[in-house]
């Protein structure tokens, strides 16, 4: 039987498992609720884990070790989740140990976004053997991601590497709550993509929009709705992803002048509207960055989808444990 990993993905509304071999296939998934609380959480995971492995017809004895990929902030070295937004009550969560002494197989803790980086590098849309340096952006309620270099992932001092949703893209902007102003997941993600749309619906209560119907219905404005509102031809959706897609690329142009990668790569929620994002970002792209050369770092879509968690985790594992 090959060597066999298994992935934990922790999200704030369901849990994913998976096993995964050497290479990066996932050979069987299971999902569970996350549930309320760390106790809750934790048996949900331990569920979710067994599921997973009876699915793929095997024992736990077969796993070699888990990866489990969860929000942060936390601790890698210490498997500790130090806090969570998006899980009320936990402080200090020493979740590696717990399900490694649950399921008795070793295992290794990760931030979520950097284990999906990791994920789409070893097999999504990063792997092809001469790539090396590579970035995902995850494109969600806020905006995340993870950096690959020379093959490695890239943690930084204290976890803190790839906050990609703090990098500052318009200073003296709004304010965030992480304490800084401008940052990036405040003008480039699915949720303040939505949001923006029904600030200036708000604001300009004549201007003509297809969106009026869903603001005056009561339905909240996302970010699909304004892609799909723009791709029929609505101006005002238009204005408001075009405006998205040009922060984005300026946080592309930032990516390629500071680490110079091979590939980045565009993940989660709004990456789900395909070309209608590529575009328009490629174009924004194309038109701020630099002149005095070449820039052959590619831009593309993310290829694992909500897959690449539990990949990256399972890989991320793989490597601590050819390493032990």
């Amino acid at each position: 039987m090959p060597n066999l990993y298994l992935g934990i993905d922790l999200g704030g509304t369901n849990i994913k498992a998976g096993v995964v071999t050497a290479d990066g296939k996932l050979i069987a998934r299971a999902s569970m609720p996350t549930g309320s609380g760390p106790q809750q959480v934790v048996e949900h995971m331990v569920q979710a884990a067994k599921h997973a492995v009876a699915a793929g017809a095997i024992l736990l004895e077969d796993i070699e070790s888990m990866g489990i990929a969860s929000p942060g902030p936390l601790s890698s070295g210490e498997g500790i989740v130090l806090r969570s937004a998006n899980l009320p009550g936990w402080n200090r969560v020493p979740l590696r140990d717990l399900l490694a002494d649950a399921l008795g197989r070793p295992a290794y803790l990760e931030n979520d976004a950097k284990a999906a980086a990791y994920g789409e590098f070893v097999a999504g849309a990063g792997a092809h053997e001469q790539i090396r340096n590579f970035v995902l952006f995850t494109l969600g309620t806020g905006v995340g991601g993870g950096i690959i270099y020379h093959g490695r992932l890239l943690r930084g001092m204290s976890d803190s590497a790839a906050e990609i949703g703090h990098m500052i893209v318009e200073p003296e902007g709004e304010a965030c709550g992480c304490g800084q102003r401008g940052c990036l997941e405040l003008y480039a993600s699915a949720s303040r993509t939505g949001k923006y749309a029904q600030h200036l619906l708000n604001a300009v209560p004549q201007r003509p929009s297809s969106m009026r119907a869903l603001l005056e219905s009561g339905t909240p404005i996302d970010s699909r709705a304004v892609v799909e509102h723009a791709d029929a031809g609505d101006e005002l959706a238009r204005e408001v992803w075009d405006r998205a897609c040009r922060f984005l690329a300026i946080a592309c142009v930032n990516t390629a002048r500071w680490l110079d990668p091979q590939m980045l790569a565009l993940a989660g929620g709004m990456a789900a509207a395909g070309e209608s994002l590529l575009k328009p970002v490629l174009k924004h792209f194309s038109l701020l960055n630099w002149k005095m050369s070449e820039t052959p770092m590619q831009i593309v879509l993310a290829k694992l989808g909500n897959d690449a968690g539990m990949i990256g985790a399972a890989c991320l594992a793989r490597d601590a444990h050819e390493q032990r």
